[in-house]
C-alpha cells in the first residue's frame, strides 16, 4: 500500500472516530442529534478483479490460464486471488459471453482478441 494510501485511510479513521465521539457528547448534553451529511467517497473505486484481468488480457493479447493472471495479479497490482475463486468469476462472465471467453481449461482470451478464432453462437 502506497504512503498517500496509508495516510488516507488513517485520516478516514480518525474522522469517523471523531464523528462517533461527538454524537455521543451531544446525546449526552441532551440536544438534538444532526442529520448526519452523506459520507461521499473520495477517490477512485477499488477495481475487481475481472477488471484487474480484463485489463492484463488486453495487454498481453493471448490468451492467460488462471494461475498465470492470478501471479500477473499479486506483481503487477498487488492482489492477492485465489484461483477457483478467479477462474470462477472469469467462467462466470465468459458463460454471460461478457468481454472474455474461455478458450481451454481455466484459460481465457477477450472476445475480441486476434486468438479468438471461434465462431459467435
Amino acid at each position: 500500500m502506497k504512503k498517500e494510501d496509508v495516510k488516507e485511510v488513517l485520516l478516514q479513521i480518525f474522522e469517523l472516530q471523531l464523528d462517533y465521539q461527538l454524537r455521543a457528547i451531544r446525546q449526552l448534553q441532551g440536544k438534538p442529534e444532526i442529520e448526519p451529511t452523506p459520507h461521499i467517497r473520495r477517490g477512485r473505486r477499488r477495481q475487481s478483479l475481472v477488471d484487474l484481468s480484463v485489463q492484463l488480457l488486453t495487454e498481453k493479447r493471448k490468451p492467460l490460464h488462471v494461475t498465470e493472471l492470478a501471479r500477473l495479479l499479486q506483481q503487477r497490482f498487488g492482489r492477492l486471488a485465489d484461483r477457483d475463486t478467479l477462474s470462477s468469476a472469469l467462467a462466470k462472465k465468459a458463460r454471460q459471453g461478457i468481454l472474455l471467453r474461455q478458450s481451454a481449461p481455466a484459460t481465457f482470451t477477450l472476445i475480441n482478441s486476434k486468438e479468438d478464432n471461434h465462431d459467435t453462437t
